[in-house]
């Protein structure tokens, strides 16, 4: 196992820009919040659970200010994508227990690599279509 002292960072990437600025904005909060959990582990239990739960609280608001914005839009995919929300959301869930279990251990390597790919492989699948829908229908966001 990893030791806290060898703490990956989880660093936000313009590559990860949908150019929907509200959705874009979002994105690089999540991320900072993903990055402080990498930060609070050196600062004990309490530090990591409210950093977990910042980025839990602030991934269901996004989503929900997504799907709205989605159904403003008409968007024809909404459903699909909040089938992806709530397996996000379910997750996420499983990681938290994970690190509510292990604590400071838990925060290595494979957690930057879950968290990346969890978030950035969601953008990059989901996102991107509801930005090209967008633009395609002349809205915004």
């Amino acid at each position: 196992m990893v030791g806290v002292c060898m703490v990956t960072q989880i660093e936000w990437s313009d590559d990860l820009l949908i150019n929907v600025d509200a959705i874009d904005a979002d994105h690089k909060k999540l991320f900072n919040l993903m990055a402080d959990i990498f930060a609070s582990a050196s600062h004990g239990a309490d530090a990591i659970n409210r950093a977990i739960g910042a980025l839990a609280s602030y991934t269901k608001e996004h989503f929900s200010r997504e799907e709205e914005s989605m159904a403003g839009a008409q968007y024809p995919a909404l459903e699909a994508h909040k089938y992806e929300h709530e397996h996000l959301v379910f997750q996420l869930e499983g990681l938290i227990n994970r690190l509510m279990v292990s604590g400071a251990e838990a925060i290595d390597s494979e957690l930057a690599k879950f968290l990346m790919n969890w978030l950035g492989g969601h953008i990059m699948t989901f996102d991107v279509k509801y930005a090209a829908y967008l633009r395609e229908t002349g809205q915004h966001g």
